[in-house]
């Protein structure tokens, strides 16, 4: 049976309505395959790009606890007695001495960048004798402190645009051969590290070491930053291609090998966002680079922006965390797309620990991680335990206490590898997974390992664990999974299947032998054989310790079964929903890292602007409803409230100081409370232009 059905449009998510709570089916238009091969190992794990530029503020800040966790590899620091007021800060703040022992507490090293011994970026240049004396300072101070864990001296920062030989009245090239002369002198160990460009340049570099060549004075680390293109537009995809174009710029230049350090990294909309930081870090990892820092757009002291301003972590710091618990070899991933954005990580095998850890993120929908190389890690069993965790992102202060779990589950391990679907990923959040030989607590529930009775088990390398059950085609045909609760109460079950039939398809559900409602399934437009596979969440009761779930054919079209997922419904209703995502008109969606979900909704200015939530709520009565805005206007405005349709409600939002994409930034997102009245099921919740200034609307969170 399971004839193949017509094709057709996927990706649309709906509710229905059914007995026992069933409800909304998701068909995924396209599955992202990103690659784990465990055999190449290709490095030992260093955290490369766990440091950041002034993510160091003074010995307090950032405090110990949320330091030491990171694995910080190199912090870009402010020249000793410099002057630059980084942003927000009355005074200087991150000289690189003070901070050098905090730093190398938690396994770090300082970069020293010379130029911030200036008070103004751009730097205001005054004259060579005033920048050597400046230098002669630098270095003194340096040798003096006796400070064991430097890592390089920064002559200059950005000179492709931050120099200007008419004003100086001296080429940049001059100016860095005498400055390394100097510095040489002076100190002849601590190596040199520059040019420091704004982006990757091979003209400009071209031009630069050739000069150094002529003239002895190569920087001992090849230093350039990646900020985005020349008009700011996110090309991390291309990092790898730079480094190897660098290489071969070295090679026809006859120049040895340098170390690169980018000590600049990230643009302002992605600064900590864990699905935008993976990227950075998978793409360094794999091109061989030794060092990176992460960009400074908004303030010092917390590590770029992964703490929040009241010194918790947010959703940024877990993914740091979860890269400094990486140890032994770096193991070789394959993006979903070399050219693009889209789903990328990094993994590690510690042979000693007999654990793999994958990091992975930047891609929205359902997506299949690929794990092979197993056989050549013989510690590894033949059915590993996988867990796998999330990071979200709610904006930069938002205080993220633990990350979230997604699902633990068992896997056999065949050929060699095993894929691991993940759904419903958000392409801002940060996710980890992590294998072990453990056999324990699982909420994933592989289909091939239930009772079944009157079908067959296929394989497919696109199915969860290789394997899946189909031909559940017969009136007795059946598979039942024995699952453990270790609470009783509601559950939220996601049901991984094919419906290749082109209508609806449905099965019996049955829970400890009580009939549930027969679950509908969409179609898939093709079956398990040919990738095709969907998503069906369904609400069911089950009791402490040990339950059957069984699925049965119910003569109305067929279904293949992938696995189940369960998690436990919270006990307090709390739904979050992001402005972007909402009904919007006559507005603009805006990225910021300030936001939830990084993005906002601004542009809320006209008679006609609105932004409509849509909420589904349990029972009628009184909800709490948080609203996350930004109103940089200098007094109070309001928008108009709108509660199903009902009459419009003023509403007042006091100022933040700020918009919501305003570089720097200093936190400019607010929180306001309000209490409504919702009904049971559907509610739409308006919020537009008010008659007093303006108001930028981030998200919304329901509470009962």
């Amino acid at each position: 049976m399971n004839k193949k059905g017509i094709s057709m449009i996927l990706g649309i998510i709906f509710t229905i309505s059914l007995a026992g709570g069933v409800k909304g089916i998701k068909v995924k238009a396209e599955t992202n395959n990103f690659t784990v091969d465990l055999s190449n190992q290709y490095r030992n794990v260093t955290h490369v790009a766990s440091g950041s530029l002034y993510g160091l503020s003074d010995e307090n800040k950032p405090s110990d606890d949320l330091l030491m966790p990171t694995k910080p590899n190199v912090f870009t620091q402010m020249a000793p007695n410099g002057g630059q007021l980084p942003n927000g800060e009355a005074s200087p703040t991150g000289d690189a001495l003070k901070v050098a022992e905090k730093a190398e507490r938690s396994g770090a090293k300082i970069n020293i960048r010379f130029p911030d011994m200036y008070k103004d970026f751009p730097y205001k240049w005054i004259s060579l004798d005033d920048w050597n004396s400046k230098i002669d300072s630098i270095v003194d101070s340096t040798l003096a402190s006796k400070a064991a864990n430097i890592y390089a001296y920064e002559l200059w920062n950005e000179p492709n645009w931050t120099w200007n030989a008419k004003t100086s009245g001296i080429s940049f090239n001059e100016v860095w051969k005498k400055t390394y002369d100097r510095v040489k002198a002076k100190d002849s160990k601590t190596k040199i590290l520059g040019p420091s460009i704004s982006l990757y340049d091979e003209p400009w570099l071209k031009n630069f070491l050739t000069y150094c060549k002529e003239n002895n004075c190569l920087p001992d680390i090849m230093c350039w930053h990646e900020l985005g293109d020349a008009k700011g537009v996110i090309d991390v995809q291309y990092i790898e291609e730079h480094v190897k174009d660098y290489r071969n710029l070295e090679k026809s230049l006859g120049i040895n090998n340098r170390q690169i350090c980018i000590d600049e990294y990230g643009v302002t909309t992605e600064e900590a966002v864990p699905g935008s930081m993976i990227r950075y870090f998978s793409e360094f990892e794999r091109a061989g680079v030794e060092s990176a820092c992460s960009a400074f757009w908004f303030r010092p002291g917390r590590l770029s922006n992964i703490i929040t301003e009241d010194g918790n972590p947010n959703g940024g710091w877990w993914l740091y965390k979860w890269y400094g618990d990486m140890s032994g070899k770096m193991a070789m991933t394959t993006p979903v797309s070399q050219t693009s954005l889209n789903l990328d990580g990094m993994a590690s095998v510690d042979s000693s620990k007999k654990t793999a850890s994958v990091l992975f993120g930047g891609a929205d929908g359902d997506n299949n991680i690929l794990v092979k190389g197993f056989n050549s890690n013989k510690f590894f069993n033949n059915k590993v335990h996988v867990k796998v965790e999330e990071a979200p992102w709610y904006g930069v202060d938002t205080k993220l206490s633990q990350a979230k779990e997604v699902f633990e589950g068992n896997f056999n391990v065949v050929d060699g590898k095993i894929n691991v679907p993940v759904t419903g990923m958000n392409k801002s959040f940060g996710y980890r997974m992590t294998i072990t030989n453990k056999e324990g607590y699982i909420n994933r529930y592989e289909a091939e390992e239930a009772v079944v009775n009157h079908a067959n088990k296929f394989s497919n390398e696109g199915a969860s664990n290789g394997q899946y059950i189909g031909q559940i085609d017969y009136k007795d045909s059946y598979v039942e999974f024995n699952v453990t609760a270790k609470d009783a109460g509601p559950y939220n079950m996601k049901i991984g299947y094919a419906n290749g039939n082109s209508q609806v398809s449905s099965q019996k559900l049955y829970v400890n032998g009580d009939m549930q409602a027969d679950v509908n399934y969409d179609s898939t437009a093709g079956w398990m054989s040919s990738g095709k596979s969907g998503t069906k969440d369904v609400q069911i009761k089950l009791k402490k310790g040990d339950n059957k779930i069984r699925f049965s054919n119910s003569q109305n079209g067929y279904a293949e079964l992938d696995y189940i997922q369960l998690s436990k419904v919270a006990k307090t209703f709390k739904v979050r929903q992001e402005a972007e995502n909402a009904l919007i008109n006559n507005a603009t969606v805006n990225l910021s890292s300030y936001g939830s979900n990084d993005a906002f909704v601004g542009m809320i200015n006209f008679g006609d602007s609105y932004v409509q939530y849509n909420m589904n709520v349990p029972e009628g009565g009184k909800y709490k409803l948080e609203v996350g805005y930004a109103n940089g206007e200098s007094s109070a405005s309001t928008q108009n409230l709108s509660i199903n349709g009902g009459e419009n409600k003023v509403i007042t939002f006091e100022k933040t100081g700020g918009w919501m994409a305003s570089v720097p930034n200093m936190g400019y997102r607010k929180i306001l409370n309000l209490s409504v009245d919702l009904k049971k099921g559907d509610n739409t919740i308006k919020f537009s232009k008010g008659n007093t200034g303006y108001v930028e609307q981030d998200y919304i969170e329901v509470t009962k």
